[in-house]
Parts: structure tokens; sequence; C-alpha cells
């Protein structure tokens, strides 16, 4: 269990792709509940310490916890303890919204009683009630993104790790986005 107010903790963190350092000595502290932000241009290793954090890529060095548990020793509780938005789509366009986001339940193994409340919750909280059984491939963009976003909150994650949420939107589209991950 977590033992300070922090929710990810990221000491020395150093990540090498043979002679090229993709990340290099980054540290910082993300307190619950804080909206924390990775700025830089392409390449700088944004995406790479978040593979680090979400355990898809093991640093070459450095330390760091997660919901207070270590990214290195325990993988899985850490994957528990957070939702992940990666930059690529991630939902499937030949489900329907609801069997996307019970898909979802199934696979964060939330309890069977629980799935259809959570996914009928989670539908409204996305303002896509309207939506429950339309294809997502028929989404615009930004529904698709908020889909995202959806499944990873179903869970109810202790962090939640974007990786640029709203590439490729609109302006409209983005500025909601933003405005559902700001009412959480």
């Amino acid at each position: 269990m977590r033992k300070t107010s922090a929710i990810i903790q990221v000491d020395r963190l150093v990540k090498r792709f043979g002679d090229l350092a993709a990340v290099d000595d980054v540290s910082f502290t993300v307190e619950a509940g804080e909206i924390f932000a990775f700025l830089g241009p392409n390449g700088a290793g944004k995406s790479t310490t978040i593979k680090m954090l979400i355990t898809l890529l093991a640093p070459t060095s450095g330390t760091a916890t997660v919901d207070g548990h270590d990214i290195k020793r325990q993988a899985a509780e850490v994957r528990r303890a957070i939702g992940y938005v990666p930059q690529i789509i991630s939902v499937d366009g030949t489900l329907t919204a609801y069997e996307n986001l019970m898909l979802m339940a199934r696979l964060y193994d939330i309890p069977r009683t629980e799935r259809k409340d959570r996914v009928r919750e989670m539908l409204v909280f996305l303002n896509l009630e309207g939506h429950t059984d339309a294809l997502v491939r028929t989404f615009s963009g930004g529904m698709i993104r908020k889909m995202e976003v959806g499944q990873a909150m179903l869970h109810r994650p202790q962090a939640l790790l974007l990786d640029e949420p709203t590439t490729g939107l609109d302006p409209v589209a983005r500025q909601n986005v933003w405005e559902h991950l700001f009412d959480l």
C-alpha cells in the first residue's frame, strides 16, 4: 500500500536502447488527485516513460512506484492500480459501445454482478448512453477517445495514464475530451 500521498513516484528512471538513452535520469512525483503532464517534442521519451510506468517496458535503471507498488517487482499490482489510454485506437470498431465496455469489465475482472451497472454508469458519464448499441466504427474521433477513457476508468483505477489522448481530434472534440477528464 501507498505510504505517502504520492500516487506515482519516479526516481532517476533510465531506459536505454543500445547507445540511445530514450529516458535519461527522470524524476518526478504525482500526488493523488493531481493532473500531471509530460510536455516535449517527439522522441523526448514521454511514451517510453509511460510504457515503463504501465509495466510494458522494464527500466534500465532507477525506480518507480504506482500506488505504492514497484513497477519492476509488483507489475500485476501496478496494472490493477492503473487505467491506460494508448496513442493508437484501442476500441474494437466491430463491437458496440456496450460490448466494448463489457469486454473490458471482464478483462478487468469486475465482479459479474457489478458489470452491467458499471457499464451503464460509464456510458452515462461519457454522455454516450444514446449510442449504447451503435457500432464504435460509426463514432466520431472524439466519441472514440471518450470510449477509450471509459474503458480505462471502468475498474476505478488509482491512476489514469493517457498517451496523447487528443491527437488527431478537431478542436471541439479535443475540448470535449478534456472536459470529461477534468470532471474526473
